[in-house]
């Protein structure tokens, strides 16, 4: 699999996704808000519309492939599979149980991803191996489930011909780098790429220095706007810069300050690229910023330095440079302020660039919709009266692998 993505919106050729799965079926109106949902979905119809949304990618001639696919071909490795298992049980703080998890004479490749996804409860594990660990409620989760895990754009992500994994902010979402890493490091179609920034030998770069892949947006092969949100801290970003200097993959790293709120938990929520010099924008938010700091090579220590430095251009005049190009700012729901503010909730500025000027979008962003194709943009609408409930759409649904070479 080769890894090439220098913007966001040249043609898109491969991409990696995770199918909802029994791990949505966990969620209850009890712990949905400690597993960040706001409201309890609909498995086999999410299940559909992920197919759907799938299938209109493929329709496009991209090459889809599935992160539990993946990690399945781990599995039937010995060696990886103790360490992958090994990993998620010392997060899990379950260490005694790896040997159980890791005997394929319980469970075969298939049935163990789809444990680490779905978690295990205490009652689940004795019914399984005859053990019972403790007295206590069998209903605990000795593995919780990680329903987030469809919004694949955080783990990890792409930049020039190599990849960030990422860092999750909430302890719930953990998981889902480890998993992700381990295909990085571990699987056969990534061997020839190198983790640029958070590889297993960098226990340095782990938490509390948390990042995810929704505030990283690749703006050209030698600029990328990282937002420091509610979820990425800014001293991740100076780490992430110096690191990506250091081994040549970009030249600027922008810091855009976004609100610490749920609401507007990542950059692309609030912000994303349709085409060269066209932005689609939550303007409430992105009107609001009044600084911009800008990292450079500094040159000093081992070579991974990155100076930071204020940015003396507002974001649209620094967006014209780097595009070489005038600005198109598309506004969400077209800039009408009530209806602007129900389509940023429902994931209408996450619109997924897989083309110049072609975005996948939800069908429910009417108003959006609407505004981006009187800018000349295709939209091919996706269903989401379940996808849209973890709050989030198109593109945080999507790990962009490779887009052609303009």
């Amino acid at each position: 699999m080769q890894l090439q993505i220098s913007n966001e919106y040249d043609k898109l050729e491969a991409v990696l996704v995770h199918r909802p799965g029994q791990e949505i079926e966990r969620l209850t109106h009890d712990n949905m808000a400690q597993f960040l949902f706001e409201d309890v979905p609909y498995l086999r119809r999410m299940a559909e519309e992920h197919d759907a949304f799938v299938a209109k990618m493929r329709e496009q001639n991209i090459e889809v492939v599935y992160l539990e696919d993946y990690l399945t071909d781990l599995m039937h490795v010995e060696e990886t599979r103790s360490l992958i298992v090994s990993q998620v049980c010392q997060s899990a703080m379950v260490p005694a149980i790896v040997d159980e998890l890791v005997s394929l004479n319980i469970w075969d490749a298939r049935q163990l991803v789809e444990l680490l996804f779905a978690g295990i409860t205490a009652q689940e594990y004795a019914d399984a191996t005859g053990n019972r660990l403790a007295r206590g409620d069998t209903e605990r989760f000795l593995i919780a489930p990680i329903p987030n895990a469809y919004f694949s754009r955080d783990p990890a992500v792409v930049v020039g011909d190599a990849a960030i994994s990422c860092k999750m902010h909430y302890r719930e979402r953990v998981r889902e780098s480890i998993l992700t890493r381990a295909v990085l490091e571990h699987h056969d179609a990534f061997k020839d790429h190198v983790l640029a920034y958070g590889g297993t030998s960098e226990p340095t770069e782990d938490r509390p220095f948390t990042v995810e892949g929704g505030d990283v947006i690749i703006i050209s092969p030698e600029a990328v706007l990282i937002g420091a949100s509610e979820r990425t801290r800014s001293e991740t970003i100076e780490l992430i810069a110096g690191k990506c200097f250091a081994d040549g993959h970009i030249k600027r790293v922008y810091e855009v300050p976004i609100p610490t709120e749920r609401a507007f938990m990542h950059l692309d929520t609030v912000f994303t690229v349709v085409d060269r010099g066209m932005v689609l924008v939550y303007t409430p938010v992105m009107d609001a910023i009044r600084y911009i700091h800008r990292y450079e090579p500094s040159g000093s220590g081992d070579g991974r330095g990155a100076q930071r430095v204020p940015e003396d251009r507002d974001l649209l005049g620094m967006l014209r440079d780097e595009f070489g190009c005038d600005v198109t700012v598309v506004e969400t729901a077209g800039g009408q302020k009530s209806f602007a503010s129900r389509e940023q909730r429902t994931d209408g500025t996450n619109a997924f660039a897989i083309a110049p000027k072609t975005v996948l979008t939800y069908e429910r962003n009417e108003r959006t919709v609407d505004a981006l194709r009187e800018h000349g943009v295709i939209c091919i609408n996706v269903g989401d009266s379940e996808l849209v409930r973890g709050l989030g759409g198109p593109r945080c649904m999507t790990m962009p692998l490779r887009r052609a070479t303009m």
